[in-house]
């Protein structure tokens, strides 16, 4: 995810300075007498018209967020966002990336949002496509076409594996995953980005508004889209009286779990907004001990490369079903193991085929599909064992 913070807000409505330089030189100031406090009061006012959040029941507890005492305990389920997909599992900001995530049943998919040279939206992370295709340039001067033609898997470790070619996903296909999954994204909108308004008017013709976070402050998201939920990366220096007046207006708070105390997370609380700093900062073998971290100073779940170990680490194990994809006269030719609600495959476990006194056990790949073993399988018993992100299950090959 982008440092975003309120000062593209303050840029787009144009009211006040941009608060860069003045972060720098008024580093030491306190209070309510730094500066920058009352113009995010101007900037904040300018927003609130535009806005339609829904009612937010807390009553503010001020004394809280000087010492919180016992830590919030936080949304019941944790908010769970992969980053860029499951990074892990198939090439960044491609389809398959989305839909391993959403097959651990995450809330959300975080996306990098670009926009082409005729204005269309495409998921990418940086502003050129040179790092994760084989083409070159930046994607702003790139059209649709000539965006979605290049190969989006020529890089190390997916160079030449079987997610090689891939296509960089444009936005409603993405869109399109999370309304089947029935869950939300996580917008972080990248330079290239023009049309903020169309975004979230896109966004909004897929009815996933409620579900989904824009990470931008601009305010023509609220203009077309009212209820949208926008995210603030905190930058440590507010102060938590600031924090609760910024989370009356930005939904959800994020960036790095180190600029987060429980006093904070209780003042975001307060005005019913949520808290998901990123759980990848001290690398992948730390996300699971970032993540026990966050939930236990309040935070309501966390942006993760991880989706599986934070599933399990969060006690949210998925339901799984394994399917048997039949071609021409009725022969087996996949088995799939797939999110029992959703559809959407585990790639990476292990699948058990009994039958008699002969068995054999095989790995899935893309798709979660893999074929049968050699030889003679009908009236085979395939089971998943199960894992702590996904539930057991089994399936009987009949003919």
């Amino acid at each position: 995810m982008g440092v975003r913070t309120l000062r593209r807000t303050v840029a787009a409505v144009g009211a006040i300075v941009l608060l860069t330089g003045l972060a720098a030189t008024q580093a030491g100031a306190e209070g309510e007498e730094d500066p920058r406090i009352e113009q995010y009061r101007q900037a904040l006012a300018q927003l609130r018209p535009l806005t339609d959040p829904p009612a937010c029941d807390q009553m503010p507890e001020p004394d809280r967020w000087a010492d919180a005492g016992t830590p919030d305990q936080g949304s019941a389920d944790a908010v769970i966002s992969a980053h860029r997909g499951a990074l892990t599992l198939a090439p960044e900001n491609t389809l398959d990336s989305y839909a391993y995530a959403f097959a651990y049943g995450v809330d959300l998919v975080e996306v990098d949002v670009q926009q082409t040279k005729d204005g269309r939206f495409v998921t990418l992370h940086d502003s050129t496509v040179d790092r994760t295709t084989d083409g070159t340039g930046n994607i702003a001067d790139l059209t649709f076409d000539e965006v979605r033609a290049l190969n989006a898997a020529d890089y190390a470790p997916w160079k030449g594996s079987a997610y090689d070619p891939a296509q960089v996903a444009s936005l409603e296909e993405v869109l399109a995953l999370a309304q089947q999954a029935g869950k939300g994204i996580e917008l972080d909108i990248k330079g290239s980005v023009t049309e903020e308004g169309e975004l979230a008017v896109l966004v909004g013709e897929y009815g996933l508004v409620e579900e989904s976070i824009f990470n931008s402050g601009d305010p023509r998201i609220f203009i077309a889209e009212p209820g949208a939920r926008l995210i603030y990366n905190r930058d440590r220096w507010e102060p938590n009286f600031l924090i609760y007046e910024i989370a009356e207006i930005f939904k959800v708070f994020g960036s790095r779990l180190d600029e987060y105390t429980p006093e904070s997370i209780a003042a975001a609380h307060d005005a019913c907004a949520i808290v998901m700093p990123h759980a990848y900062d001290a690398g992948p073998e730390q996300e699971v001990a970032q993540f026990v971290q966050a939930r236990a100073m309040g935070a309501d779940g966390v942006q993760t490369n991880q989706p599986a170990l934070i599933v399990a680490a969060a006690g949210e194990a998925v339901g799984s079903a394994i399917e048997v994809n039949r071609g021409e006269h009725g022969r087996i030719d996949e088995i799939c193991l797939v999110n029992a609600d959703n559809g959407f495959g585990f790639p990476g476990k292990p699948v058990r085929f009994d039958r008699g006194t002969k068995s054999a056990e095989l790995t899935t790949g893309r798709g979660g599909c893999v074929a049968p073993p050699d030889g003679h399988w009908l009236g085979a018993r395939v089971t998943f064992a199960g894992d702590g992100a996904v539930h057991a299950s089994t399936a009987r090959l009949v003919p």
